[in-house]
């Protein structure tokens, strides 16, 4: 689909920022320049292209072409005779504003007012989910009055569908009129989708972004890149594989894993790799759909993979692997090849080195690494995994009260998995975590809870770049790719690569080497066929022999002895006793850093 993108003399600066959003979901736009003192209606008629069914309505480019404060009813009669779909964007409380309004929805919308009233919550009609999706029948806020304004009805009328609202009144409205849908934004601004998100919350910049989004995947279908159905973990750090750590009792977890629907994850430490229970490595092996095992450092010592030096964090994930090697020989657990930084502390390093041992991704607490200015954007954040470090995918998880119902819906609406993550001391008072698991169930009816690996490798965002062709792109070095249909499918997987591209062995199929792939300056892409109910796991594969392996001494060894004893003496001991508790822990930040 390819959207029209109208212009006086130079293209104003809010449809610039439609037109990244616009390339941003996959989509297409094309500009046109308007002249002045001609006869409107069949100026378009003689140049809108013939594949142009969508049309980007700016008052403000408007009223700057007609130069008048009336619009001329045959250019209406045009637009909504020519145009099956129109956007109309950057509302303000203006008279011209308010008659391009009232006529394009024919009178049944009469003006753009100031939202009344202060705290005010956008509203998500729950009855409009094929524009809305995981919005819908949400209430949250507060709003923008800075920017937010509303849409007043002339009446009561049934064809003006109220999408979003804000004190009962639409911020984004959808008319039919005759046979054109019209969807308008009371939004005065557009958000650039490069802006440093910072520590803002998604309500500061929602009503700038999101119902923009929403109008264009409704408009462009399966045109729009689009995600899978939604994915959820819940991570749980630290625990040994052990009846008991801490407040964490596995009997108790599994029970509760089947009882509410949800997966748990535990971020194993590597170092732990000998100090299992046989009983729980068979509910593991028992419980695969509940329960799994990835990556939680190596030593889990402070700052270990914060380091920027490529020797040191080579040989601690070295280690690392050879560790969890082991606990796989040992036991037959095979943990999932993605990183928990321990701490929430990680280098751009680290994960260009995570990258080159072929790990699926990271998850961390916080997008960026701490102590670096670098700006994560909009587009970084709604995307299925942060791609700015190395190529290398960062999934974000939150901690239960971090989690509100309009973040759960953020992500599900750009096929962002939701990753929870606590520790032991969630399950002394386990009715947080059972609410946050009703309320993900409860907006995501039928969520897949999956293993962090799985949700890695179905980590995708889709859409038909040609007929008969799936454009699938992987936000995960591991992909898993399945043909449900009852024929034969032609796929382009394709990769985004800002930087390693050089490291790059190959690109393989299971075992196999798939020899077909193109490297481009951004990207590598893979023509594939799967014959009817198929499935294939495709992977990048990275060379890994530019860092030289470090030798570790005593002093790393007892150093990571004594930081592990230390926090399971703290973890299943002090945590049971307040006091003691909030001693030994300034004994551990003043001392120890544990």
């Amino acid at each position: 689909m390819k959207i029209l993108v109208p212009y006086v003399g130079e293209l104003d600066p809010l449809d610039m920022r439609m037109m990244k959003i616009i390339e941003f979901l996959g989509l297409s736009s094309e500009t046109l320049a308007l002249p002045n003192g001609v006869d409107f209606a069949t100026f378009l008629e003689k140049t809108v292209p013939d594949d142009c069914r969508c049309l980007l309505v700016n008052p403000r480019v408007m009223k700057q072409w007609i130069r008048a404060d009336r619009v001329p009813t045959e250019l209406i009669g045009f637009l909504l005779s020519r145009f099956s779909q129109l956007l109309v964007h950057g509302l303000m409380v203006d008279s011209f504003h308010n008659e391009l309004v009232s006529c394009l929805s024919q009178g049944r919308l009469r003006a753009v007012d100031v939202a009344e009233g202060t705290g005010l919550a956008y509203s998500v009609d729950k009855e409009i989910n094929h524009i809305c999706k995981s919005f819908a029948g949400l209430s949250f806020g507060p709003s923008n009055p800075a920017n937010d304004h509303v849409l007043r009805p002339s009446a009561i009328d049934a064809l003006v569908r109220h999408v979003i609202s804000i004190g009962g009144l639409p911020l984004m409205a959808a008319v039919r009129v005759e046979n054109a849908e019209v969807l308008f934004v009371a939004s005065e601004d557009v958000a650039d989708i490069t802006e440093d998100v910072g520590t803002l919350a998604l309500s500061d910049y929602f009503s700038r972004f999101v119902p923009h989004v929403m109008a264009l995947r409704y408009f462009g279908g399966d045109d729009c890149w689009l995600p899978p159905s939604p994915q959820a973990c819940i991570v749980v750090d630290d625990p040994l594989l052990r009846k008991k750590y801490g407040f964490l009792d596995f009997d108790s977890l599994l029970s509760l894993t089947r009882k509410h629907r949800f997966h748990t994850t535990i971020a194993f430490i590597p170092y732990n790799f000998r100090r299992t229970s046989p009983r729980i490595v068979q509910m593991f092996h028992e419980n695969s759909g509940y329960l799994s095992l990835c990556f939680h450092g190596n030593d889990h010592t402070d700052s270990e993979f914060a380091s920027t030096d490529g020797s040191f964090l080579n040989t601690a994930l070295c280690r690392a692997e050879e560790r969890m090697s082991l606990l796989e020989q040992m036991t037959g657990l095979r943990p999932d090849k993605v990183m928990v930084f321990p701490q929430g502390k990680f280098s751009v390093d680290a994960m260009r080195v995570l990258r080159n041992h072929n790990f699926y991704g990271a998850v961390n607490t916080e997008p960026c690494p701490p102590g670096e200015t670098v700006r994560v954007t909009i587009a970084d954040l709604s995307q299925p995994a942060v791609l700015r470090y190395a190529g290398f995918p960062l999934f974000i998880r939150r901690k239960i009260g971090d989690t509100r119902d309009e973040d759960i819906a953020f992500n599900i609406f750009f096929g962002k998995p939701v990753l929870v993550v606590e520790h032991h001391q969630i399950f002394q008072h386990p009715e947080a975590l059972l609410e946050l698991v009703a309320r993900i169930n409860s907006i995501a009816p039928g969520i897949a809870w999956r293993s962090l690996g799985e949700i890695a490798s179905n980590s995708v965002l889709t859409r038909q770049c040609t007929e008969g062709m799936n454009h699938v792109r992987a936000y995960s070095g591991t992909i898993r790719i399945v043909n449900h249909s009852t024929s034969v499918l032609q796929y382009l997987l394709e990769w985004p690569v800002y930087s390693g591209r050089e490291d790059i062995l190959r690109v393989t199929n299971g075992a196999e080497t798939c020899n077909a792939f193109e490297v481009g300056d951004d990207r590598i892409r893979l023509p594939l066929q799967l014959s009817s109910g198929s499935d294939g796991t495709f992977s990048l594969v990275y060379r890994n022999g530019s860092l030289p392996a470090m030798k570790v001494g005593i002093g790393w060894h007892c150093q990571a002895f004594l930081r592990r004893r230390l926090s399971e003496f703290r973890d299943n001991y002090l945590s049971k006793n307040q006091s003691v508790l909030s001693s030994a822990k300034w004994f551990q930040r003043r001392f120890l850093k544990v």
